[in-house]
């Protein structure tokens, strides 16, 4: 034979192998786990963590291959750059893409499953601008930023933006730092995630605006064009499976997984367990109340629940602490924090700080406020703080039961000589049991607690963090009084109370002055740094000595410590009981240049009320600009 024809032949047969090997390498599509599973960076539905990949539809996809019997491997899927894990799965058969928006423009390049769930598309700009979209023709007066083939861009051109106008980026914190350079003025993302991002990038959740909304859209896993179709309906039947109700009742698998990453899914199927507990849960005309209960609904409202009132159950402490510490779905609507307990529980608060004190009957006052809990006879709740701050505090002759009435009833007849329990919830519990409620008085402070929410250990962190987040949004975003809905709850229910703070006047005094003497200098990077939360604005050491500022129309231009104020106009807001402190802070400024003003207010580092006093000053900034700056300390206890 021809050398020439040996050539052509074995490039032939070369050519011929490549293409038998090749074709089913590309797409080897005949079982979903030969299928080429492909996801974003997008919490909390994909996102890596330690190193593996997980997320709400991390957790959806993977059930239902099981359910479909495969078992697809977490480590198989993919985490790319958005437009990268878009393109392969336009480009190639044998691709599933997910979290993906369904839309029009998309709707012949996948077959489709689901939806999984919906997500919404927000604006987000600095806080410093003063910037709200009202109605979508607005945005043609404004740069604005979105990811690389994300479903955001689609929703901007349909608002009328020129696609070739909008500044894009793969990658969702670049875009985040063009924000905050001044390179665009808006972001457009979904709403979970972008906070997600932002509090990556600038260490401070809400530091970023929310100026508008320009739609929502459902979410799907997609398929790519050439995928076997049997696949895809084996995959469908699968995800129709897990949605199925069990026939003995209960939740889907689906909604499990959806309660264990969304809050609001969580919210409506959570067990809210107390022992009643007040002010903070009691039962008032059969009606759950008291500051947690007005908290949970409160923040259950926000995504459009009501929390029925079955769903807080009252029992004794020992079954209600024990019912949370074996129980998934539950949590104990307050619980005192303490090192013995840390590991028992996931935590979300603070929501209050109660002392735990002794009480005693009132002949017997005067002769146990002195005496040593190691040489007194103390009755206690099992399991409850009281029990582990009367150990701690020496406490040895102690007896134990399940019920406060039982208590009280010994206090009365002399079996123990003082009770251990919280302060408030105690006296409480004296009006309700005892023969004679102002015969029994506290005497001694054992030690003081923060309580919080406890859930159930096996809670996801993702769902505990998504709580706390909301606790922290409703102790620093004021309502259009002036006042946060934390401070409104508390207040109802509580008095303010002095502080254990450090802070002197004379600290106050010196940050006010080296605040103004740098604003004279540089106001826009002094501005900047107050913002930032940067030293010394705000105390690494003593958070709660921070600056803020007005301008003369008693707008806020700057706060070290709640960046959600920031841009809001306070003129005729007050504090929780009416004073109007922000106006007579500004006023006092331009008429006598410096002064103290009393008010109450919220402190960042410890929960509850609080007695405020703030100095301030009036300030001439570099950019010709009058400002009143601001720092305030939070009254100790009178000796």
């Amino acid at each position: 034979m021809r050398p020439e024809l040996v050539k052509i032949l074995l490039l032939s047969l070369i050519t011929l192998l490549y293409l038998c090997t090749a074709v089913p390498a590309e797409s080897n599509d005949d079982t979903l786990s030969g299928l080429i599973w492909v996801t974003e960076e997008y919490p909390p539905y994909n996102f890596q963590e330690n190193g593996t990949i997980s997320g709400l539809m991390v957790d959806v996809v993977t059930a239902t291959a099981r359910t479909a019997g495969t078992e697809l491997l977490r480590e198989s899927i993919r985490i790319l750059p958005w437009s990268e894990a878009y393109q392969t799965a336009v480009q190639n058969p044998g691709t599933v893409i997910f979290s993906i928006a369904r839309i029009p423009e998309r709707e012949d390049l996948f077959s489709w499953v689901g939806p999984v769930v919906s997500s919404d598309i927000s604006l987000y700009s600095s806080r410093s601008r003063d910037i709200t979209i009202n109605d979508t023709w607005e945005l043609a007066n404004y740069t604005l930023g979105a990811v690389t083939d994300d479903i955001a861009i689609n929703f901007l051109e349909e608002a009328g933006i020129d696609k070739e106008t909008i500044i894009t980026d793969p990658d969702p914190q670049t875009l985040i730092t063009y924000l905050d350079d001044g390179t665009i003025d808006l972001f457009a993302y979904g709403s979970i995630a972008a906070e997600y991002h932002i509090r990556n990038i600038t260490g401070k959740t809400g530091y970023f605006k929310v100026s508008g909304r320009i739609g929502s859209f459902p979410v799907y896993i997609g398929f790519s064009k050439g995928t076997s179709p049997d696949l895809v309906k084996q995959f469908q039947h699968a995800f129709d499976a897990l949605n199925k109700t069990p026939e003995n009742g209960g939740m889907s698998e689906f909604n499990q997984i959806l309660s264990s990453w969304l809050l609001e899914e969580n919210l409506m199927h959570l067990q809210y367990l107390t022992e009643g507990y007040y002010p903070y849960t009691f039962v008032e005309e059969g009606i759950p109340k008291g500051i947690s209960v007005d908290i949970l609904q409160y923040i259950s409202s926000q995504y459009g629940i009501e929390i029925p009132d079955e769903q807080f159950i009252f029992n004794s402490w020992e079954d209600v602490y024990n019912t949370t510490l074996t129980k998934n779905g539950t949590a104990i609507s307050i619980i005192a924090r303490s090192d013995e307990r840390e590991n028992l529980f996931k935590w979300a608060g603070p929501i209050d700080k109660t002392p735990v004190v002794l009480f005693c009957l009132q002949e017997s006052a005067d002769t146990l406020k002195n005496t040593s809990p190691s040489d007194m006879k103390i009755g206690t709740i099992i399991d409850d703080i009281a029990a582990t701050a009367l150990i701690n505090a020496g406490g040895r002759d102690i007896v134990y039961s399940t019920e406060p009435s039982e208590q009280i009833r010994m206090l009365e007849t002399g079996e123990i000589d003082a009770w251990a329990y919280a302060s408030m919830p105690g006296l409480q519990r004296i009006n309700q049991y005892a023969l004679n409620p102002s015969s029994i008085v506290p005497i001694q402070i054992l030690d003081t607690y923060d309580f919080y929410i406890a859930f159930n250990v096996n809670t996801s962190d993702h769902l505990v963090q998504s709580f706390q987040e909301q606790l922290d949004l409703i102790r620093t975003e004021k309502d259009k009084t002036g006042v946060s809905t934390y401070e409104k709850i508390l207040y109802q229910y509580l008095q303010p109370v002095y502080s254990a703070s450090p802070i002197t006047a004379q600290d106050v005094t010196d940050l006010v002055n080296r605040t103004v003497a740098d604003l004279a200098v540089d106001t826009p990077g002094t501005i900047r740094k107050i913002n930032a939360g940067m030293p010394p604005y705000q105390s690494a050491e003593i958070p709660d000595l921070y600056v803020f500022m007005y301008d003369t129309n008693v707008t806020m231009i700057a706060h070290a410590d709640n960046i959600r104020m920031v841009g809001g106009n306070y003129h005729n807001k007050t504090d929780v009981a009416g004073t109007p402190f922000r106006d007579q802070i500004v006023t006092g400024a331009l008429a006598n240049g410096t002064g103290w003003v009393d008010y109450i207010y919220s402190n960042p580092v410890e929960s509850g009320l609080f007695y405020k006093t703030t100095h301030y000053q009036l300030a001439s900034g570099s950019d010709n600009n009058s400002y009143v700056v601001c720092a305030g300390m939070f009254w100790n206890i009178p000796e």
